[in-house]
């Protein structure tokens, strides 16, 4: 019998390939949870006093996510969020159901909604939008799908009174989003996705992200122990425009094949090297200026925000064929 590398004593029955080691079942869940919560103290995540809104889609990384703050928190300070985005063929009744059986058993408020009914318009409506007005240089349903999904959960949390909003995003996502700011020269955007960064407006609320230590294979895993039936359909759009994040993605999970551990030690090497200049920027003073159509914080130099932006484009095809 092959023994774990950490207690010594029980069966091993996973591998933790970027640690080298095999672990039993504790031992891989405790691991989990001590990362996660010193993830959460190393950036002053979440305090004594705050309110937790958790996107929780279905899928893996956001039911471990869901799981491990009910471990880690008072459950009455977290509230679980799943948005319906309108995809055919990809968003299911069942997938919900899991989030609420895992909800209830923890005693956790539930909210469902949808993207249709908050903003009035869904991915796939976004999708038939740009089709109909035949654009050149279609925008991906991921860019439609998280603006929208950031503006529904922004809303939703300052209505509930959460000071903060939990996303499961994990390691490789994160290091990816590190990755495309760097590529794109984009050191705004490199600032905001460090974990120490502030909104820059009253009614944005902090974002945060504690699986940022945990590798997706890891939340794979952990969704297996705790017997989880997660989500694994795969959305439709996602192979129809490959996007740059996608390209970096299967990249980056070739590096890390070959040198496990790769992502863990850039992402700890390029958050101690971002935070003074996250630093420096919040001393500086900066006001967001406010969307001329909804009211709402927009990038500077913007008159008119991303979301309703876009929203115009699916307005403008909706006229298509009526006017005149």
């Amino acid at each position: 019998m092959i023994t774990c590398d950490i207690c010594k004593a029980r069966p091993a029955q996973f591998l933790q390939h970027h640690a080298k080691r095999r672990v039993c079942k504790t031992c891989f869940e405790n691991d989990i949870l001590s990362r996660v919560k010193d993830t959460i103290k190393r950036f002053n995540m979440i305090s004594e006093g705050d309110k937790v809104l958790v996107a929780v889609s279905g899928g893996k990384d956001s039911l471990t996510l869901l799981d491990i703050l009910a471990n880690l928190m008072d459950n009455n300070k977290i509230v679980a969020l799943s948005i319906v985005e309108g995809i055919s063929g990809y968003n299911r009744e069942e997938d919900v159901a899991l989030v609420r059986h895992i909800t209830r058993m923890h005693g956790i408020d539930h909210l469902v909604v949808t993207l249709k009914d908050i903003i009035g318009y869904g991915v796939d409506d976004f999708m038939h939008a740009q089709q109909k007005l035949k654009v050149r240089s279609p925008l991906s349903a991921c860019t439609f799908c998280g603006i929208a999904r950031r503006r529904v959960m922004n809303s939703i949390a300052r209505e509930i009174g959460a000071t903060k909003i939990a996303t499961g995003h994990n390691l490789d996502d994160e290091v990816q989003t590190y990755i495309i700011n760097i590529l794109r020269g984009d050191i705004v955007r490199l600032i905001q996705s460090h974990p120490l960064s502030a909104p820059h407006a009253p009614s944005l609320i902090k974002r945060i992200k504690p699986l940022r230590y945990v590798y997706e294979y890891e939340t794979t895993i952990y969704a297996y122990i705790k017997g989880f039936h997660f989500q694994d359909t795969e959305c439709p759009y996602i192979n129809q425009r490959p996007t740059l994040r996608a390209k970096i993605r299967s990249m980056l999970i070739e590096i890390e094949s070959k040198a496990p551990g790769t992502l863990l030690n850039l992402i700890t090497y390029l958050d101690t090297v971002i935070e003074p200049l996250v630093l420096k920027y919040q001393k500086e003073s900066i006001t967001l200026p406010q969307c001329t159509k909804c009211g709402e914080p927009t990038s500077p130099k913007r008159t008119v925000c991303k979301f309703c932006t876009l929203v115009d484009l699916i307005l403008q095809a909706s006229r298509v064929g009526k006017d005149g």
